[in-house]
């Protein structure tokens, strides 16, 4: 069987209520459910006669024929598996199942924060009170201003006696330490501090785990977790676990409470919008959507694009629309003296519009 371009699933799941949700729920993510199998037996003839094993599995403890035995051996495939309790009192046989989610999002969660490590998972998610408010900005393409709209939204917050942290998630292209003049935010260790009330770490392929868990812990620890989330492509590859430089986006998905997009006003900009508004309605995600129309230009054309912008947002029904103007002068100023907008020139019309976008966040 040839690989498919869609992500793949097994279900071995007994009852036909929770198969038909787990079913339902990955086909609306444009996953392929390539079998469902009524009992172990049939599991393991429909595996063996594959070329290529499925990204996931889903199984119940209550599917016929199965054993802790055997089951142990299927995991040691290295296939991502999920075990799925009927009732707590198969813990005793099955320590690593999970409750049967009733919904959609928590399974899709699940999945996805299982594409990090192809074993099987080995605790159930924990649920602990949160302190921050967490937001993502992403680009929609390159050269939009993500990195710059991270840096000041978070020094804007910040400046509200908030404490905040600032999160470099931008893989291919890290700039926070850059553009700010600072050293060993890639540590891994700890939040580094930059400025009173900001903090401040930087994601690599070589410390992401160890950022994840930092990431986990900071919840409880900060007023708000600001994520450079970088340029968004391919998102449904992204959210299978097939880029290691997307596994902050995938803890977006489950963990934050705000994602904003932002983009241009302009032809590439629109198009990007376009695009990947299809994609966002088809992947569900916990945080609300809105969009950043960035440098929006006065003018005839400008209207145009503007329009397109809007038209192009608003098929996904998102929480807000947002934008600020063009003003690469004081951009340009900011980034050569190395600091946010507010140290550079407080009074420019570009960092008055950014404290204004602050005071939308978690709004």
């Amino acid at each position: 069987m040839a690989k498919s371009e869609h992500a793949s699933a097994v279900t071995a799941i007994h009852g036909s209520d929770f198969e038909s949700f787990a079913a339902s729920t990955l086909f609306s993510q444009g996953w392929s459910v390539l079998y469902r199998a009524l009992d172990w037996v049939s599991l393991n003839e429909f595996l063996q006669g594959l070329e290529t094993q499925p990204d996931v599995l889903l199984i119940s403890t209550d599917l016929e024929g199965i054993d802790p035995q055997s089951l142990h051996k299927l995991t040691n495939s290295g296939m991502r598996i999920f075990i799925f309790r009927k009732s707590d009192a198969d813990l005793r046989q099955f320590p690593d199942s999970f409750a049967q989610p009733s919904v959609a999002l928590e399974l899709i969660a699940m999945i996805r924060g299982s594409m990090r490590r192809p074993m099987l998972r080995v605790s159930e998610p924990i649920t602990q009170q949160t302190r921050a408010h967490v937001l993502a900005i992403a680009a929609a393409h390159a050269g939009a201003g993500c990195t710059s709209l991270s840096i000041n939204i978070a020094t804007e917050l910040s400046l509200l006696a908030k404490k905040v942290l600032i999160i470099d998630a931008n893989a291919i292209s890290p700039a926070i330490a850059i553009l700010l003049g600072q050293q060993g935010l890639n540590s891994a260790k700890s939040f580094q501090k930059i400025a009173s009330n900001l903090w401040a770490l930087e994601v690599t392929q070589e410390n992401t785990a160890e950022s994840i868990a930092l990431l986990d812990t900071a919840k409880t620890e900060f007023d708000y977790i600001i994520i450079d989330s970088g340029v968004i492509n391919e998102l449904a590859q992204v959210l299978r676990g097939q880029r290691w430089t997307g596994e902050i986006l995938v803890w977006v998905t489950s963990q934050a409470d705000e994602l904003w997009i932002i983009a241009k006003s302009n032809r590439v900009g629109v198009e990007r919008v376009r695009k990947i508004s299809q994609a966002l309605s088809q992947n569900s995600m916990k945080p609300t959507i809105s969009f950043v129309q960035a440098m929006s230009a006065p003018g005839k054309r400008g209207a145009i694009y503007d329009e397109a912008f809007l038209a192009g947002a608003r098929t996904i029904g998102p929480k807000k629309i947002l934008a600020y103007p063009a003003d690469s002068r004081s951009i340009a100023m900011a980034e050569n003296e190395q600091t946010s907008l507010y140290e550079s020139n407080d009074r420019s019309l570009l960092r008055k519009s950014i404290a204004s976008l602050a005071g939308e966040v978690g709004g």
